[in-house]
């Protein structure tokens, strides 16, 4: 079971029939005829990447069912690999206060990063997202690398940031959408970098504003909406989950991570959702308690949650609201 203060991000090789039979919670579009061809081609060369993007995108004139073959055949057939990771950190980090050098070593890197992914099939979210583009342009459809931070348990938790990920920018039908074809595959765990292959479907085409809360460009024009919050809003914010994509919430009460309460307070937790996704139960888990949020105010689609916890022990905590079995938010909270 995976834990929601993990590692969320790079794995994955989808090869069984009924990963691609997943549809997205989206009326407006049906993908299982792109699933199936994207299935149909399972293990086909990357020596002719045209070919192959052809052979995926030619049964269909729209461009949601064209993005859809390409983003499901990468995501079943590119195994990242972590060891590959492991090394981009370490020199990311290595390079972090001397960009001339970064620049150099990336040169240098990408060019074994591509020859490994064509020949091997296995690479890291540069890779990915090179590959989604690559095949996306040769469908004729606009796509975009986007290079920046990413939050996870374990990265980008409040400082400075670090530039950690890419992902890509699509755009269809005149509208622009942001996509994760890393996360999107599997789940790492473990210090080794053990991974399971699962397709995450929450993380293939995503509103802009939504993407926000995990995800933030190097270049803020690829943000891609008008309401653009700073680096260090973005870093120092509540740890948002792949969830949070469809419920939408918002925090009012709390809207930094890192929290400081004393002991034997009473805490209020309010939440917003500002999305017509309806909600079953909303509850606050913090220690070994379960607290059940209650709905305070509604006007139009925008509806208030509260809910009070008393913190009673001192040290940290880590305090997750969740959405009928989902985490959204994560927040660590010290009890003084």
């Amino acid at each position: 079971m995976k834990s929601w203060c993990s590692w969320i991000g790079v794995i994955g090789v989808c090869l069984t029939a009924g990963l691609f039979a997943q549809t997205p919670d989206d009326p407006t579009h049906d993908y299982h005829l792109p699933d199936s061809v994207a299935a149909h081609y399972l293990n086909h060369s990357l020596a002719d990447a045209r070919t192959l993007a052809l052979k995926l995108t030619t049964p269909f004139s729209g461009e949601h069912q064209k993005y859809r073959a390409i983003f499901r055949w990468v995501c079943a057939n590119i195994r990242s690999d972590y060891s590959l990771y492991a090394k981009v950190k370490q020199m990311r980090k290595r390079y972090s206060s001397d960009p001339t050098a970064l620049a150099i070593w990336n040169q240098k890197f990408n060019h074994e990063l591509f020859e490994q992914l064509r020949k091997k099939r296995s690479t890291v979210c540069t890779g990915y997202a090179y590959l989604i583009r690559t095949l996306a342009q040769h469908a004729g459809i606009r796509c975009e690398i986007v290079d920046g931070y990413a939050r996870n348990s374990q990265s980008n938790l409040g400082g400075p940031g670090i530039a950690n990920h890419s992902w890509n920018a699509v755009r269809l039908d005149s509208t622009w959408y942001l996509s994760d074809a890393t996360w999107a595959s599997g789940q790492v765990y473990g210090p080794e970098g053990f991974y399971i292959p699962h397709f995450e479907e929450l993380y293939f085409l995503v509103a802009p504003e939504s993407f926000a809360r995990s995800h933030y460009p190097l270049d803020t024009a690829q943000l891609f909406h008008s309401n653009k919050q700073s680096l260090s809003d973005f870093l120092h914010a509540p740890l948002a989950y792949a969830a949070n994509y469809k419920y939408r919430l918002e925090p009012v009460s709390h809207p930094s991570f890192f929290i400081m309460v004393n002991k034997d307070d009473a805490v209020p937790f309010v939440i917003q959702k500002v999305s017509n996704k309806s909600i079953q139960q909303l509850t606050l888990q913090a220690n070994d308690d379960v607290i059940v949020f209650s709905e305070r105010g509604c006007e139009n689609a925008v509806r208030n949650y509260q809910c009070t916890y008393k913190f009673n022990r001192r040290g940290m905590s880590v305090v997750h609201v969740v959405a009928d079995g989902h985490p959204v938010f994560s927040y660590r909270v010290k009890v003084k």
